[in-house]
Formats: C-alpha cells, sequence, structure tokens
C-alpha cells in the first residue's frame, strides 16, 4: 500500500504542545479560531489569580477575580477556588456557585467542598432543608446531616442514615471514633460486621484494625485471617486454624486464601477451593481475575475440560467479568471441545447482555463462528453482517473479512455543523472558558472542563465540536477520549477518534523493516493517544511510551544523543526512537504484526516464551485469531485487538483506495 509522501515530510523540534499541533496534518475544523478573549490586562489578573491558587491563597485569588472584567475568566477562578475542600470558603458562597452554574464541572466535587466547610453553628432545620434539597455526597456531609436530622428529633429518618453512613462511610480516624460514641446504640453487630466485611473486600488495613475490637471473637479471627492472607502476612495458616468452622467458608476468606494460592504459584491448591462456590459471586470482578487465571492456565496444561468448569461457574451476573466469562467460556467450547452448540449459547448469551460495541461484536463474531463450526451459512453471515456494523473494532473488522458483501471499511463521513450549533457552542461559558485557560497557560487544568462541555449534548456535531476544540489546543487525547465515549453510544467520529500527524524521516534499519505509516499512529493512539507528555507507572514516556533504558539503547544504536528530557517535550525525537524500536521488532519476528505489536507492549522475551507454548503465529498451522487469544495477559491481548483495528482505521483514512490488506491479513503475516 502507497501513502502520498507529504504525510513523511520533516518536522522540526521545540515545545511540546506547538509542535504537536504543527504535526497535525491539515484537516477540516469545524470549530472557529477566535481572537483572544481576554484584555491584556484580563490575562495578567488571572495568572496571577492562579498562582495565588498555587500559592493556597484562595481569598486573594477571589480578590483578583473580582477586579476581571470577563466574567468566564472570574468564574474560572472561582471554581478551581470553590472545589477545593482544603480552601474551606464558607459553604453558601458555594452552593450559590453551583446553584448558578449548574453546566459547570465537577459538580459532585464542589458539593463536597461545600459539605466540608458547613459550618456546625447552623440552624440544624436549615441544615436537614439544605440535604433535603441535594442529598450529602461526602461521609463529612451525611454525618453533618444525621446531627442535623437528630437535633430537630427526626430519629426515624436519622436511623437508617446512621447504619447506612457506618456500613458504607469512609471516615478519618478521630472523625469515626467520634461517630461510633455518638451514634454506638443505634447500631448492631450485624452493622459492625457489615462494615468490616466491606473494608476487608477494600483491603483497608488500618480501618478493619480499629474495626476488630467491635465485633465477637470467631468474627475477629475471621478478619485477621483475612488481613494477613491479603496482604502476605506471617502465619497465615495458623490464623485460618483459628477461624471457627462455622465461617471457614466464608466467601471473604475463600476468595483470600484462593488469591494467597495463585499468588505463590500453588495451582492444585487454589483449584482444590474452586469446589462448591454459589452460582452467584460478591464482587464477581475480583473473583474472575482468579478464574480466568486459573482457567488459561489448565488450558496451557491442555486440561480444557477443567478449564471450561472454571470458566462456565464464574459467579457473575453482569459488568466486565460476566463479557469476559461468557466469551472464554465459549470460545473454550468451540475451539478445544469442539461443542458447537454449547458455545454458540454462550456467545449469544454474551451478545445478549452487553452493551459497548467492542463486547457486542465479539459476541456477534463468534456466534457467526460457532454457526460457521455447524455449517449454517446463512445464519452465520447474518451474525457477521451484526458484527460488522461496529466497524472500528477488532471483531467487527475480523467479520468484515469473512463476508463477501462487503468490500472494505467504511466509515461515515464527519457530521455538518450547523449555524444554530456553532453558534450556541462558540457563546457556550465552558467553551469560553477552556479558551481562557489556554491563553493565560493553564493547558493542565483542561481536562474536567473538555469532559464536561462535550457531556452537555448528546449531538455528534457538539462532540465533534468540542473534540475539535481540544484538537486545536494540542490535547488529542481529550479529542480521541470524546470520540471513545460517543462510540460507547453508538456515534462513530473517526475525523476526531483517529487522529493524524507527521512523521520525522527516518532511515530504513537493519533488517530492512519499515513500519508503515497507519501502525505507526494506530501504535501511539494506543501508548498516548497523541499526549505528548504521558507517563504511565511502570516509567514509560511520550508518544510511543518508550522505557527511558529502551530510549537510550536506541538512541546509541542509530548515534543519536540520549536525553530523557526530550522523551517527553520533544514528539519528534520520541517518535525517532520509537519507530526504529519497532522496526527493529518487525525485524525481528520477522514481519509478523502480532508478534512485534506484542513484543512492543510486553517485551520480545516474553513473545518467544509465548511462541514455545503456543505455536508460532507466522506458521500456517498455527491459528492466529487463537494465538492473540491465548496471550496471558490480559493487558497486551487487549493491547494488540487495539492497535490492529486502529491499524485498519487508519488505513481506511489515509487511502483514497479500496484498503487491500485485512484484518485477518495482518495476523497472518
Amino acid at each position: 500500500m502507497i501513502f502520498r509522501d507529504r504525510f513523511w515530510g520533516v518536522i522540526r523540534s521545540g515545545g511540546s504542545v506547538s509542535v504537536l499541533v504543527a504535526l497535525v496534518l491539515a484537516v477540516p475544523i469545524s470549530t472557529p479560531t477566535s481572537a483572544d478573549i481576554l484584555s491584556k490586562a484580563d490575562a495578567r489578573i488571572a495568572k496571577a489569580a492562579f498562582k495565588a491558587i498555587e500559592a493556597k491563597r484562595p481569598k486573594r485569588a477571589l480578590n483578583l477575580a473580582a477586579r476581571l472584567s470577563n466574567p468566564v475568566a472570574a468564574k474560572v477562578i472561582a471554581w478551581h477556588v470553590y472545589k477545593n475542600p482544603a480552601f474551606k470558603r464558607p459553604f453558601t458562597e458555594v452552593l450559590s456557585f453551583i446553584a448558578r452554574e449548574p453546566d459547570w464541572p465537577q459538580q459532585k466535587k464542589l458539593q463536597l467542598s461545600a459539605e466540608e466547610s458547613l459550618p456546625r453553628g447552623v440552624d440544624p432545620a436549615n441544615v436537614v432543608k439544605l440535604f433535603k434539597k441535594r442529598p450529602p455526597v461526602s461521609t463529612t456531609g451525611k454525618v453533618k446531616y444525621i446531627r442535623a436530622l437528630m437535633d430537630t428529633g427526626r430519629k426515624k429518618q436519622a436511623i437508617p442514615l446512621i447504619r447506612d453512613t457506618w456500613i458504607n462511610g469512609n471516615f478519618g480516624k478521630h472523625q469515626e471514633r467520634g461517630f461510633y460514641r455518638r451514634y454506638r446504640r443505634h447500631l448492631s453487630r450485624a452493622d459492625h460486621r457489615a462494615r468490616l466485611d466491606r473494608l476487608l473486600w477494600l483491603g483497608r488495613y488500618w480501618p478493619v484494625r480499629r474495626m476488630l475490637w467491635k465485633v465477637k471473637k470467631g468474627y475477629r479471627a475471621l478478619a485477621v485471617a483475612r488481613l494477613l492472607l491479603r496482604h502476605r502476612r506471617g502465619n497465615v495458616d495458623k490464623s485460618i486454624a483459628q477461624v471457627p468452622a462455622h465461617l471457614k467458608k466464608d466467601l471473604g476468606l475463600v476468595y483470600e486464601r484462593l488469591r494467597w494460592r495463585r499468588r505463590k504459584g500453588k495451582i492444585d491448591g487454589a483449584l482444590e477451593l474452586l469446589k462448591g462456590l454459589p452460582p452467584t459471586l460478591p464482587h464477581a470482578e475480583r473473583w474472575w481475575k482468579e478464574f480466568a487465571y486459573l482457567a488459561r492456565k489448565e488450558l496451557q496444561k491442555g486440561h480444557v475440560s477443567e478449564a471450561y468448569r472454571i470458566t462456565k461457574n464464574h459467579g457473575a451476573a453482569k459488568g466486565a467479568a460476566f463479557a469476559d466469562a461468557e466469551w472464554m467460556s465459549g470460545w473454550i467450547s468451540l475451539r478445544f471441545l469442539k461443542d458447537k452448540n454449547v458455545a454458540r449459547r454462550h456467545f449469544t448469551n454474551l451478545y445478549k447482555k452487553v452493551k459497548y460495541p467492542v463486547s457486542r461484536a465479539r459476541g456477534a463474531y463468534w456466534v457467526g463462528r460457532a454457526y460457521d463450526a455447524l455449517k449454517n451459512k446463512s445464519n452465520a453471515e447474518a451474525w457477521y453482517k451484526t458484527a460488522s456494523g461496529f466497524p472500528t473494532t477488532y471483531y467487527g473488522q475480523l467479520a468484515i473479512a469473512r463476508l463477501s458483501s462487503v468490500q472494505g471499511l467504511e466509515l461515515p463521513p464527519q457530521p455538518k455543523i450547523s449555524k444554530k450549533i456553532l453558534a450556541n457552542f462558540k457563546k457556550h461559558d465552558l467553551t469560553r472558558a477552556i479558551r481562557i485557560l489556554d491563553e493565560i497557560g493553564e493547558r493542565k487544568r483542561l481536562k474536567p472542563f473538555v469532559r464536561r462541555l462535550a457531556a452537555l449534548d448528546p449531538a455528534p456535531e457538539w462532540q465533534v465540536l468540542t473534540g475539535n476544540l481540544s484538537r486545536q489546543l494540542g490535547r488529542l487525547d481529550q479529542t480521541i477520549s470524546i470520540a471513545k465515549k460517543a462510540r460507547q453510544k453508538g456515534m462513530l467520529l473517526p475525523d476526531i477518534g483517529y487522529p493524524i500527524i507527521r512523521l520525522p524521516k527516518t532511515s530504513i534499519n537493519r533488517q530492512g523493516r519499515l513500519a508503515e505509516y497507519p501502525l505507526i499512529l494506530a501504535m501511539i493512539r494506543q501508548e498516548s493517544a497523541f499526549y505528548v507528555k504521558a507517563k504511565s507507572h511502570a516509567g514509560a514516556r511520550g508518544l510511543l511510551q518508550l522505557m527511558p533504558a529502551t530510549a537510550k539503547k536506541v538512541a546509541q544504536q542509530i548515534g543519536i544523543s540520549y536525553s530523557k528530557g526530550r522523551l517527553t517535550t520533544d514528539p519528534a525525537y520520541n517518535l525517532k526512537l520509537g519507530r526504529h524500536y519497532l522496526e527493529g521488532l518487525l525485524g525481528d519476528f520477522k514481519g509478523s504484526y502480532i508478534m512485534a505489536i506484542a513484543g512492543y507492549n510486553a517485551g520480545p522475551s516474553r513473545v518467544k516464551r509465548w511462541v514455545r507454548k503456543f505455536g508460532d503465529p507466522r506458521d500456517s498451522s498455527v491459528n492466529a485469531i487463537d494465538w492473540v487469544e491465548m496471550i496471558p495477559f490480559d493487558e497486551t491481548r487487549n493491547y494488540v485487538q487495539r492497535v490492529l483495528e486502529n491499524l485498519q482505521v487508519y488505513r481506511s483514512r489515509l487511502s483514497a483506495n479500496q484498503v487491500a490488506q485485512t484484518l485477518e491479513g495482518d495476523l497472518n503475516r
């Protein structure tokens, strides 16, 4: 496939945001580029106000805001002051702002700030009136509401709230002690056990310790055993032995024992604990992580029936755990047990009970695969057609490859923006607030405003306008986030969801493998969402999320100086190093996309290990789709699928001709 040379133009290095904006290709942008909103005087005052906020001087910040001639700028300053509970502004001030500005971001956070600052001397009748109108969102707010209810003789109304707050509230040490002393006579032992159980599931070490003396000896022993297992402390066998017989099957204890054994590599012992579990489990997402790990281990050993038994009895009724478990049960049935009808039932169940495009496409595609295996071509094609209705998803694209009636990837055009919507967007306070923050150099504060602006109107035109505004300000990550949320609601917005930037020129590496332009864009979208300053918890940096040690090694290989700082400030530098590293992986794996992509995420040594376990996906005897599904790391498996689906969309966006290379072709390279 050939793309025009203009996409490979040389780019200069410099300030990260301005350079990234320069990298974005010239595409039609509907959002107006207006002149500065603030006068020079207002800009100086606003900058000074933010310095006051940084210096924790809220009163000075508000005094400066009062001098601003631009009312939106004044609101921006006030919002930043009011949302911070530590500033303890009068609750009437904060509530007044909330009432006047319901469209502004983080309303819950603003209310929490107001609740924190509510003084004790307020008439309890007024407090009750306040919280009836706007129920408390924080533990502190609930405590104040309870006190007001009790002080006004509303004991019957207060007691259920006392119990609920005790069980589900997150208290500070002193606040917890005061609440308990004041209301202990309204709390039962069952309430204490419920609170203790919740804290144990959350792994809250010190709050659990404070609760131990509030329950009877048997439950105390149970809690200690769960706590020691969770935190992998010593004497776990002794602590389990001290748990009374009637509590030995407590699901929290079984879960912690299961998790402890899995982490210690005691797989057979972990499997023993799965026997006799109920059909529905609390905290199903946590259980499923353990089940999925054990099922994959059994699958690798060739214990297919045991793997299916684990996944079938997943205990989840809804959510991501349910979706993954039903899919995995169906996949094992179809591809390993060869039980096509059972597989079809699992996949159909998955499709019917999920709502997000990725999961619906997955369910529909695999129902089609089950019907294919049953030699029912008409039903198979109908389900592939259903899956193809999600063309930006991995499984939707796999379905398209199996439909003779669908040629290539068809993406919808960008919606046309009416003058009315454009006018409403331009004059909206949040649009102006975003531009003001950009003007005064406070781009780090844009995120909640962009998110809230997008949430105000579900219309695709509004989403595009918000996305383009974010793109103009160099925050393509927010643009992509808007498009992803729109996709979850059934709207495809490829122009804002798949940004296109120019890449620096580079020489072909030693293996002669040149990464195609759409592949690099697909990688950037998944790695950093085009956020130049992105840093992962593991320490990866920049557009292509390079680990500093890897970047240093690549810099030495290609003969350029290494700078850790430039990885998050110079997009051209990051792209040059990341592209060379990717091309090296493509060379090492002889052009295999799935191996190179997996290696970029998990490391090439792990990919070689998986080849030894699952076979070589470049070999025609190995099913590449199944090989990807066998990747044991959820993150890497998801990463490979997301990059490959991005790749198909970018090819479609960049090529005026029909895209010949399908997803299945990429899998089998």
